[in-house]
């Protein structure tokens, strides 16, 4: 069994982490912003640092805190993995997220999680029909 939010299952290992530590925006943007990039994380971080500008101080912060000082490798989040990216649409959608919770966490645009949806909901009328 999995140690990490089963609301994040699309998230590798170290994204969840990232997430567990400084949230799931902070986990998607390194994750799409700096995917497949080595990453130097050091124990503080001020105001004017690359981390606390891309995800914000507080997260950035609390990345230092928990990582600092070393190097990640930075997996890449959902950016280009439709896969990935249409099976936490479902995930979260079977769950009973609204769209914009979803949009948030997941970085998509709304039509994006529009579609999906409307696919699914397509693909089960039509697996309805065969029986």
């Amino acid at each position: 069994m999995s140690d990490h939010d089963p609301d994040r299952a699309w998230f590798s290992p170290l994204l969840n982490k990232i997430a567990e530590v400084a949230g799931d925006r902070a986990a998607l943007i390194l994750g799409r912003d700096k995917a497949c990039e080595t990453v130097y994380i050091p124990r503080r971080v001020g105001p004017s640092h690359w981390l606390s500008k891309l995800v914000g101080e507080e997260a950035a912060s609390a990345l230092a805190s928990e990582f600092g000082p070393t190097k990640l490798e930075i997996p890449p989040a959902l950016n280009g993995q439709k896969r990935k990216r249409r099976a936490a649409i479902a995930q979260m959608t079977d769950k009973g997220y609204s769209i914009n919770k979803i949009t948030r966490t997941l970085g998509v645009a709304r039509s994006t999680v529009k579609d999906h949806r409307r696919r699914m909901r397509r693909d089960d009328d039509d697996q309805g029909s065969l029986f």
